[in-house]
């Protein structure tokens, strides 16, 4: 048995009187006893497929642009609300996300509709993704009863997407998450109960927008950022749209995607917001800003998973061949990385940082030849090109149980040009647990690995990843 497969392949069902033991392979599987050296090097490990979960899709999605008195952006997000769901973007964003190869697919909408209200938003709403209590929920299923708002369509999951456009002096509150704050959120979708139905809607949250990172990088408008939100929020209402199930999201059963749904969440716009605040995430669809969304052939191809793709872009990255350790705290695991670009440009830096959920370290890294090596989150560097392979160690700190998702998060980061203002950065994360933890997630004699519950999955991101920082908050 080849001992990368051995160690990727843990999704398999594991012995409990196994477990720790295993573990402890899992963490030095450089070569097991008995393997032979094997000049051929292993295929490049692929990017993350977001899968169909039998949530159903919004066949013809008609987005019904909701705002307040005196809103300044209220005839800009009605003209690109009429046309989101059927422009030029939309058609190239949307294809493949199908309930079956010759089934029902995302399409096109008709034309968007819009109400401005007369009255006022209340200084604050409470909403839930998880049947909480929920005020918004009950305004807006008031607002849709009395003919304030028009009645959605007959859809037991309905193709009309509400998009409520809330000031920042309003606080939406989400699961105890609160809109345009330090750890909040520009917006989010959900749906509610109304009969048999379940009622799709979205909040976009006028925030102001962050001020950029680097100094090459444009600072938002209000309008491009608010649209670049609801774009993000239009497409997952689509391809994700009821909160009592799921539809196109990342299979939080396979322990290779749960790096992913740490950093970025599973959803198909989720996987592509810049986690670098560099706007590497946007597009134009006509005069407005937008998203790119994750698109699963090119995943599949190799090249860059976010579409549309950029005219003229060098793609490139560093994949890690392993994406999920068990180690114990104090321990060690090394892996290789391979570094890869889709067409020849210039040698890049490569790093090994921790994006775990917390301010306090829960790894630390070494790389092999690594000509510099910082202290802090921005970890080991050395300067790699289209080919290279490296070997990166990774050590556990401190026992992850304490997280959220009881595990840790790394992320291999590439950042091309200066690194004080890099023309372009991308990443690939993994995740290390302990083997108590590990064991509580899900091995035993009869179960196979199964991720956590997936956190709430439907927030646009407030603030990003920056090298040399740790998030405040999680962004989906």
């Amino acid at each position: 048995m080849a001992c990368y497969n051995w160690c990727v392949e843990v999704s398999r069902s594991l012995p409990l009187a196994a477990g720790v033991g295993f573990a402890l392979a899992l963490a030095g599987c450089n070569r097991s006893p008995g393997d032979s050296p094997s000049d051929t090097k292993p295929a490049r490990t692929a990017f993350p497929q977001v899968v169909y979960q039998q949530g159903g899709v919004l066949a013809a999605p008609k987005v019904i642009t909701v705002t307040f008195p005196d809103d300044p952006l209220t005839a800009e997000v009605q003209a690109f609300g009429q046309s989101v769901a059927s422009s030029s973007w939309w058609n190239t964003i949307r294809a493949g996300y199908c309930e079956t190869p010759a089934g029902v697919c995302v399409g096109d909408g008709p034309a968007g509709a819009s109400v401005v209200l007369t009255a006022s938003p209340e200084a604050a709403y409470s909403d839930s993704a998880t049947g909480g209590p929920s005020t918004l929920q009950t305004w807006l299923a008031g607002a849709i009863a009395d003919g304030t708002l028009p009645k959605p369509d007959d859809n037991p999951i309905t193709n009309t997407i509400y998009a409520i456009y809330f000031p920042q002096t309003t606080v939406v509150t989400l699961d105890g998450t609160q809109s345009c704050a330090d750890g909040g959120f520009d917006g989010y979708h959900n749906s509610m109960t109304m009969g048999s139905q379940q009622v799709v809607y979205a909040v976009i949250d006028e925030c102001a927008p962050e001020p950029p990172p680097f100094p090459n990088v444009t600072l938002d408008t209000l309008l491009q950022a608010t649209t670049v939100t609801t774009s993000h929020e239009i497409i997952e209402a689509s391809t994700d749209p009821s909160a009592l199930s799921y539809s196109y999201y990342l299979d939080f059963t396979n322990p290779n995607t749960w790096g992913w749904l740490d950093i970025a969440g599973g959803e198909v716009a989720d996987l592509c917001v810049d986690q670098f605040g560099m706007n590497q995430d946007q597009t134009t669809d006509g005069p407005y800003t937008v998203q790119r969304i994750w698109s699963n052939a090119q995943a599949a191809a190799g090249g860059d998973p976010c579409n549309p793709v950029p005219s003229g872009e060098v793609y490139f990255n560093a994949a890690p061949r392993q994406l999920f350790f068990i180690i114990p705290v104090g321990s060690q695991a090394t892996f290789e990385v391979d570094a890869f670009s889709d067409a020849p440009m210039a040698p890049w830096t490569l790093s090994a940082q921790d994006w775990s959920l917390s301010k306090a370290a829960y790894l630390s890294f070494s790389i092999a030849g690594a000509t510099s090596v910082t202290s802090g989150t921005n970890g080991p560097q050395i300067s790699v090109n289209n080919g290279s392979t490296v070997e990166v160690t990774v050590t556990l700190l401190s026992d992850p149980g304490v997280l959220m998702p009881a595990e840790a998060d790394g992320s291999i980061v590439s950042v091309s040009g200066d690194l004080a203002n890099p023309t372009a950065a991308h990443y690939w994360p993994f995740v290390v647990m302990s083997p108590a933890d590990a064991m509580d997630s899900g091995i035993s004699s009869t179960t196979t690995l199964k991720h956590h519950p997936p956190h709430s999955r439907r927030y646009s991101p407030r603030s990003t990843f920056r090298p040399g920082t740790r998030p405040g908050y999680r962004a989906y």
